[in-house]
């Protein structure tokens, strides 16, 4: 679902072959890393790792998390792990991101780490 998801992003020219071509290089990551096993797994995290890629070449900005649900996931045991993930992954981003997308990229990975237990 996620890889059709991205080919209608793409040919509905709301990303770019680059924010596409990144989205598929995290999801290589996260497989090899074993975060997930299937693509559909980093649904969510993917399609807003896309569209924030998309985003910074647009210069859109988009609130942050809510200072209460930022909170909760900066204490939740996964949060460190979660925070060294999303500084891989942006270690490769075609783009740098905004402060406030990277509070839910933290949240994405957080619910991913808290999936995979």
């Amino acid at each position: 679902m996620i890889q059709e998801k991205l080919d209608l992003l793409k040919e509905n020219k709301v990303i770019d072959q680059v924010a596409y071509d990144y989205s598929q290089e995290a999801l290589a990551y996260l497989k090899k890393k074993k975060i997930i096993e299937e693509d559909d797994d980093a649904d969510v995290l993917i399609t807003h790792l896309a569209m924030a890629t998309a985003r910074q070449s647009t210069d859109e900005k988009i609130e942050g998390v809510d200072d209460a649900i930022l909170a909760e996931i900066q204490s939740d045991s996964h949060y460190g792990q979660a925070k060294e993930l999303w500084d891989e992954l942006k270690a490769f981003a075609p783009a740098e991101f905004e402060t406030n997308e990277e509070g839910y990229f933290h949240l994405h990975l957080v619910t991913l780490l808290q999936e995979k237990q």
